[in-house]
């Protein structure tokens, strides 16, 4: 079963998320590395699903959370070849993504399985609580 997650706008996520993917023209000429990502809900987890091949898990990826900010980083590091062409992306590369509201960053999961991180953050699950405030006056 499926979950559409509604997250508030967050106008710096957004612009991070758009300076750290580059642009279509930048990334079809080999400049900007990116990483590839899906998202998506299932039984109560936020899932990212990052293509990442040719990097050693252990050495090359790093993944932190601060707040409700997700950043996967990592490096894919070249190796010696004479070659005819290069269309492979080597170096470092970065991308952040925001978490739904109620993630439990203290509970976060990663495996690597065939080139694909995949990155699993359990989340509160319910309807947002309602507070009604009060509204003073001055008796007029």
């Amino acid at each position: 079963m499926s979950t559409i997650i509604k997250r508030p706008a967050n106008p710096l996520a957004d612009l991070l998320g758009w300076l750290e993917s580059g642009s279509a023209a930048m990334r079809s000429f080999g400049v900007t590395p990116y990483i590839r990502v899906e998202d998506f809900v299932e039984d109560d987890h936020y899932v990212v699903r990052a293509e990442m091949p040719g990097v050693d898990p252990n050495k090359d990826i790093q993944i932190d959370v601060s707040g409700d900010l997700l950043t996967i980083r990592g490096e894919r590091r070249e190796e010696e070849h004479d070659r005819n062409r290069r269309e492979l992306h080597y170096g470092s590369f970065e991308r952040t993504l925001q978490l739904p509201s109620g993630a439990k960053a203290e509970e976060v999961r990663a495996t690597y399985i065939n080139g694909v991180l995949e990155v699993r953050v359990p989340y509160a699950v319910g309807e947002p609580k309602t507070t009604r405030v009060a509204i003073e006056h001055n008796g007029s």
